[in-house]
């Protein structure tokens, strides 16, 4: 929550101003203490990350979205997160919930899921001093053959009124957006929208119509080998293997009665209803991330004209951008405790 790590972020979000970095750092302490976030996390926040995984897929809508928070991690120590939204179906999500467990359950969800990524991410840059970020994976198959979330209002409600507030109390997060297999409605909604966004904010969203482009798979090779990607990304990871994929818990009958059948959610804003007991050793039987063995600052850069990226103005330098937002020299995590020590945007 606290600490230089933490600052950094602000400041580096708030382009290196400290007083604007000051005051939205205020406002996210008063904010966790207004939404008692230190309760919603116990028993939460301590859990490996297999631990944590489970402990999501317990309490979460069968409905819910694909994406797994903690999918592998690059050889730089940044943390790979997979998502595949094509498979989401928005509309038995808000329909298909028994009473106990209504939008505001999802909403403490993933609030405590924030809370467990960005210490996480916290933690892993003490421990290599140097700031690491996320790397959110993004494979677009399926898109468009469900319906989409914008089109549903509570969806498009819930996220008017939480997802500004959720990038700014947790902010400066990712370091790469890669949306792969995307199509062309996508590519162009991006196209327009990366005009708006400053230069630093576009050049981390880069988006390819087909994941096993030359490019695209440059890139994902610069992540993690194929062993870390499902086939759809060009990978040979087995989708059984990965956590919250296929089997989609949607086509569980099983799982949908279950989870129709609760009388109480899981998680509230009390936190946890049965609070998950942390493991204190590691085990050579618990399952490990998979880990990338290539640079991602380096071989990003050897990419030098992307398929497809949305900020097309920006030209060929789009893709090298990827690595010089954080990654050409990576910030030593700093040793006091003090504002301006990692003050640099």
């Amino acid at each position: 929550v606290v600490g230089d790590i933490r600052v950094c972020r602000f400041l580096r979000f708030h382009g290196g101003k400290v007083p604007e970095a000051a005051k939205a750092f205020s406002e996210f302490l008063k904010w966790r203490v207004q939404e008692k976030i230190d309760t919603l996390r116990k028993g939460i926040i301590d859990l490996k990350p297999d631990q944590f995984q489970d402990w999501v897929d317990s309490v979460r809508s069968p409905f819910a979205p694909v994406l797994v928070p903690c999918f592998g991690q690059t050889k730089e120590g940044h943390l790979v997160i997979f998502a595949s939204p094509g498979y989401f179906k928005a509309s038995e999500f808000v329909k298909q919930r028994p009473a106990c467990h209504t939008m505001d359950n999802d909403l403490q969800l993933m609030r405590a899921g924030m809370e467990y990524m960005m210490k996480l991410l916290d933690d892993y840059s003490y421990e290599r001093k140097q700031m690491l970020y996320a790397i959110k994976v993004v494979d677009l198959t399926n898109l468009g053959r469900e319906t989409l979330p914008i089109f549903v209002p509570e969806i498009r409600k819930f996220a008017q009124e939480n997802g500004k507030q959720m990038m700014e109390m947790y902010c400066d997060q990712d370091i790469l957006i890669l949306m792969l297999n995307a199509p062309f409605i996508v590519r162009l909604v991006l196209a327009f929208a990366t005009t708006i966004m400053s230069k630093r904010q576009s050049n981390r969203i880069k988006t390819f119509s087909s994941a096993t482009s030359a490019d695209a798979q440059k890139i994902l090779r610069a992540i993690g080998p194929p062993s870390m990607f499902p086939a759809s990304l060009g990978g040979t990871r087995k989708e059984r293997s990965i956590p919250f994929y296929f089997p989609l818990a949607q086509d569980d009958p099983q799982r949908i009665k279950s989870w129709m059948a609760l009388s109480s959610s899981g998680i509230s804003r009390s936190g946890a209803s049965n609070p998950p007991v942390p493991r204190n050793e590691a085990s050579d039987d618990v399952p490990k991330m998979p880990v990338g063995v290539n640079s991602l600052a380096t071989d990003v850069q050897k990419v030098e004209d992307a398929e497809l990226t949305p900020n097309t103005e920006v030209g060929q330098a789009a893709l090298a951008d990827v690595a010089n937002v954080e990654l050409e020299e990576p910030l030593a995590a700093p040793q006091s405790q003090g504002w301006f020590c990692c003050a640099a945007p």
